[in-house]
């Protein structure tokens, strides 16, 4: 899979791509104490290469690689722009309120007393 690095952190050596798919993002999580502290292994806008697998309900990212660097690296901010100008009737969504319940649903109040 192809994806552009949205979102980095060389320090605990995580990552976020958006994949060429416009599926879920993966994410990625390496290992820190590999990570060269004086050298960012992606910057906003690379263009990686990775292998994508799930793991609780999550796209994961595994073995990535930089193609091109820098390939948009305003990405980021564009996103940030486009996103600030959609209302939410343009989405389509509605808001439900959440109301919490004050009593416990029934299985829950009796469990443990038989």
């Amino acid at each position: 899979m192809y994806g552009v690095v949205l979102w980095s952190d060389a320090r605990s050596n995580k990552a976020v791509f958006w994949c060429e798919d416009h599926g879920d993002l993966a994410y990625f999580q390496g290992d820190p104490a590999t990570v060269n502290q004086t050298t960012s292994c992606f910057d906003a806008g690379d263009l990686v290469q990775f292998e994508v697998y799930h793991e609780a309900k999550l796209r994961k990212a595994l073995n990535p690689k930089v193609v091109r660097s820098k390939a948009d690296a305003d990405l980021p901010n564009k996103l940030l722009r486009h996103s600030a100008g959609i209302t939410r009737k343009q989405t389509g969504g509605e808001v439900l309120p959440f109301r919490p319940k004050a009593v416990p649903p029934v299985e829950f109040r009796h469990r443990g007393q038989a």
